[in-house]
């Protein structure tokens, strides 16, 4: 790991970049807006699940490939740049929102700077590294973006808010001025560190990379990158299913303090960050199939069996056998896919991508929030069942793989 740093400085500063962005955004989204908009406001999950898609479907839906599009073109670091530009604007005037509905535009504009953040992000790694790295690269960025998100949300989140005073109600203003230095401070690392690459997407070594599907039929092609996003819009969808709604689970549910909540959340969060880096060497050196298949149906397990236990220490175990899993798909299915990439149009292809994502994200948070208001383990079911059918394809896909490495071992003999 340590050596990857040393290799691209700017490499290092997007990491510290992610974490800022992913501490702001998952205070804000995951924590702040859920207690702020129910207990300030007295809307329902409901109006909570439709602010959260507002800003995924943004996001995601209509960012993310104009994005991609405007990195390949104008360039990474300048996408980046008005991205958390984009991202600051919305929260000092949450603070002063009179009004409920405001937070739908607010939505809408945090939304497009995340949107712009992602696929600038994503395309200088690409730029950066290798095939041969790319696993364990993409791991080590997950890491960091979980860690961001977890700490940022419901564990960071609800201990700061805690430490603030809730449920003070002038804890909300403290909450939205810490995310407004997170901010700060990322925008501060990009303007002065990061650079963009020399080797961007055009020379024959890294045409050279583009060879995965070269000896396949276009059918064969476009099939195997068909299911590849169906599994990348169903981990997208279960995701935004669980996450809007995963601080009123902890209180409303579990019937546990905040601070309470983020301890049962601490090993889940720590069992993903120590094993996705691992995880990603694993998909480098023996295959990104294994270790996706497996994820995929780790993950689902806990998601099924939510309404079994309300025991904090076994909803804690729960969510490290989901973590677990997490951490081997993630850098598994990222790594596939980028390899399938031509590489003068990473930004276009990662943000193409990345809408077909956001149909689940975007899509996920209202629809998570409406069921659990009918039933609060609605949501996690219906993930599992999202994630048990990616785990379905993901045997399809690594059967068919391991069918054509037998055909083509006896070629490579002769």
């Amino acid at each position: 790991m340590l050596s990857l740093l040393r290799q691209h400085k700017t490499f290092a500063v997007l990491l510290a970049t992610i974490v800022l962005m992913e501490l702001a955004h998952g205070v804000e989204i995951v924590t702040l807006l859920p207690l702020y908009l129910t207990r300030h406001f007295g809307e329902s999950e409901t109006f909570v699940g439709l602010v959260a898609s507002t800003y995924l479907f943004v996001d995601t839906l209509l960012t993310r490939t104009p994005a991609g599009l405007f990195a390949d073109r104008v360039g990474r670091k300048p996408t980046l740049v008005l991205g958390i530009l984009f991202s600051l604007v919305p929260i000092p005037l949450m603070v002063m929102a009179n009004s409920a509905n405001l937070f739908i535009p607010l939505s809408v504009i945090n939304g497009l700077g995340a949107g712009m953040i992602w696929p600038a992000i994503y395309a200088l790694v690409a730029d950066l590294y290798g095939r041969e790295q790319r696993g364990v690269v993409l791991g080590l960025i997950n890491m960091v973006m979980l860690g961001g998100l977890a700490a940022g949300g419901p564990i960071t989140g609800s201990v700061l808010l805690s430490v603030l005073g809730y449920p003070n109600p002038d804890v909300f203003p403290r909450g939205f001025a810490v995310c407004i230095v997170f901010v700060l401070l990322a925008l501060a690392l990009v303007i002065l560190f990061v650079r963009e690459s020399l080797q961007r997407a055009t020379g024959p070594a890294h045409a050279a990379e583009y060879s995965i599907a070269e000896n396949d039929a276009p059918q064969d092609y476009r099939l195997t990158f068909s299911l590849l996003l169906a599994i990348g819009l169903a981990i997208t969808f279960a995701l935004g299913l669980i996450v809007p709604i995963l601080t009123l689970f902890g209180t409303n549910i579990l019937q546990v303090e905040l601070k309470t909540f983020a301890l049962i959340l601490i090993p889940p969060a720590l069992t993903a960050v120590l094993v996705l880096v691992p995880a990603g060497r694993w998909a480098d050196k023996r295959g990104r199939h294994a270790p996706m298949l497996l994820g995929l149906t780790l993950i689902a397990i806990p998601f099924w069996g939510a309404a079994l236990s309300t025991n904090p220490v076994l909803v804690s175990l729960g969510g490290m056998v989901a973590a677990l899993g997490y951490a081997l798909l993630v850098p598994a299915w990222n790594a596939l896919i980028m390899d399938w990439i031509p590489p003068q149009r990473r930004g276009a292809f990662l943000g193409g991508i990345a809408t077909v994502q956001g149909l689940g994200l975007a899509a996920g948070p209202i629809i998570g929030g409406a069921l659990f208001q009918q039933n609060p383990y609605a949501p996690f079911w219906l993930a599992g069942a999202l994630l048990t059918i990616g785990a379905i394809i993901a045997a399809v896909l690594t059967r068919q793989h391991t069918h054509s490495r037998a055909q083509l071992s006896p070629l490579v003999e002769s």
